[in-house]
């Protein structure tokens, strides 16, 4: 396993749910690209997976409802600006049986050839013919953000992060627990927060016969 920092292309402050995914695909692609030219000649070396991980957020208009004594519907509440934070996850991989090693004990697949190697079936990049990539995505849960961190990234032009570092007065909070760590007091960190998403951005490789069929 290899970890590298490569560009996401996108904003360093991504909005909503396309500019952060193709944020995650930029980084997991930039990776795996890196990763072979790296490798050179030695296919043993060519990378299995590349995964991508971008954080952005989502700018919401809310105009509650209140309710009125009686639990009817009341007078409308002043309408805000809301900013819920979460992250995109981008996974690319292929058909390989390294790359569907993990998959259900019941599924049916049948993988294509194991490892990279030049001696037959490859093309001129050293690949195997019958070797097929695909993309596996997934999306972390989102959680609200406080107002004075919404006032920071949205009138002052803030990245979360520097954001985060004014208002909490930290530095470089997003290597470490992140905003999610703090807002939760440590009950779920930035590790954690990712954790179930990247499962699931690995469901095409658990049920390949579903997805790479």
């Amino acid at each position: 396993m290899v970890a590298s920092r490569p560009f996401a292309g996108v904003p360093d402050q991504p909005f909503g749910d396309p500019e952060t995914r193709q944020g995650a695909m930029n980084r997991a692609q930039a990776a795996f690209n890196a990763a072979i030219e790296a490798a050179g000649d030695d296919f043993s070396q060519y990378p299995d997976f590349a995964v991508g991980l971008e954080g952005g957020l989502e700018k919401h208009l809310y105009k509650p409802q209140q309710l009125s004594t009686n639990g009817v519907g009341g007078d409308g509440m002043q309408q805000t600006e809301e900013l819920w934070c979460m992250a995109w996850m981008a996974i690319l991989g292929s058909n390989s049986a390294l790359c569907t090693l993990g998959k259900a004990a019941e599924s049916n697949f049948v993988p294509a050839t194991q490892n990279y190697s030049c001696n037959k079936n490859c093309d001129q990049n050293g690949r195997e013919k019958d070797r097929k990539f695909t993309w596996g995505y997934a999306k972390t849960a989102a959680f609200l953000l406080p107002p004075a961190l919404c006032d920071l990234v949205l009138h002052k032009n803030m990245e979360l992060g520097h954001a985060d570092d004014m208002v909490f007065r930290r530095v470089n909070s997003k290597h470490g627990s992140g905003t999610v760590g703090k807002l939760t007091d440590g009950q779920i960190d930035r590790m954690d927060y990712y954790v179930h998403s990247l499962k699931m951005a690995l469901i095409p490789w658990i049920r390949p016969e579903l997805y790479l069929g």
